[in-house]
């Protein structure tokens, strides 16, 4: 069966029906082998994917065209390097992507993110990743298909994210609510700093906070939208109201931003989040509690 609107998530058994079914009428597939990790020398591509990697899966490094600065480690890919980058992927326009990596969902939901901020929101996330997969004893492959080049051209939604500036000016209007990703430690403070240059801990000045790990089942599958709702509900988040996604680098965010969109709603990430964040705002701008709220 195909998709009569692209899910922010797929099931490794609707994605084994798509691959495997001669009568599939989903349209073009374009599955993504996203395994990633930032901080790691490891070569991802020669490690993992040339060893096991689903069935027609291409490999997508979420780092490529990507140049870290001091402020904002994650950045942003340069424009026209990421359109070159995808075109020799065999995207096109009507291409669905499924996105999926071999370690915590991290690296895809960063993937399923900055494809729709680039313009292509025809992209879902495998939930569970490549372990479900595994679990599922669904067959693996070594083989790396052929896919030909595309003129497709990206056209961007920055919309999707939020920079310092406009943070600063939230902080201010409060016209957004902002829900942070970091563990509680982080988020409120009291984690102790390992070396003296280690960024403080703290958050954003009216921040809510949902840690990353809380939106998933002990299996790495996303919690049902029911259990994801009662996650904001907690926080005091208003899903009808506009929201901010915010973590440490900008990566865990995109799972705040994933789990939103499982539940009918757009949020943009900070991409700078709170590493930028902390070397460029003034103390008054870093909040800390107490206690647990």
């Amino acid at each position: 069966m195909g998709l009569s609107r692209v899910r922010t998530l797929v099931g490794t058994n609707w994605l084994k029906e798509q691959l495997f079914s001669k009568t599939s009428k989903g349209g073009p597939l374009r599955v993504l082998d996203t395994t990633w990790k930032p901080k790691n020398d490891t070569n991802y591509y020669e490690e993992y994917y040339k060893k096991s990697h689903i069935p027609t899966s291409v490999y997508f490094n979420p780092d490529e065209c990507v140049q870290s600065i001091k402020l904002i480690q994650r950045n942003l890919p340069e424009l026209n390097c990421f359109n070159h980058y995808i075109q020799r992927l065999g995207i096109a326009s009507d291409t669905h992507i499924i996105a999926y990596d071999q370690f915590t969902s991290r690296s895809a939901l960063r993937t399923w993110w900055l494809f729709r901020v680039f313009g292509h929101s025809k992209i879902s996330i495998l939930d569970g990743g490549f372990k479900k997969w595994l679990d599922d004893g669904y067959e693996v492959s070594t083989e790396e298909p052929q896919v030909e080049k595309t003129d497709y051209l990206l056209q961007p939604n920055f919309q999707l994210m939020r920079d310092y500036d406009a943070m600063v000016k939230n902080v201010k209007s409060k016209v957004e609510q902002m829900v942070d990703a970091r563990s509680w430690e982080e988020f409120s403070g009291q984690k102790e700093l390992e070396k003296p240059d280690d960024l403080k801990t703290g958050h954003i000045p009216g921040a809510r906070n949902i840690p990353f790990e809380d939106l998933f089942n002990e299996d790495g599958t996303f919690k049902s939208d029911k259990d994801l709702k009662i996650l904001f509900d907690k926080a005091e988040i208003d899903l009808n109201k506009p929201l901010v996604a915010s973590c440490l680098t900008g990566l865990t965010a995109c799972g705040l931003a994933a789990a939103a969109h499982c539940l009918g709603k757009d949020v943009p990430v900070y991409f700078g989040s709170w590493k930028e964040w902390v070397q460029r705002a003034d103390d008054n701008m870093v909040a800390v509690v107490k206690k647990k709220e």
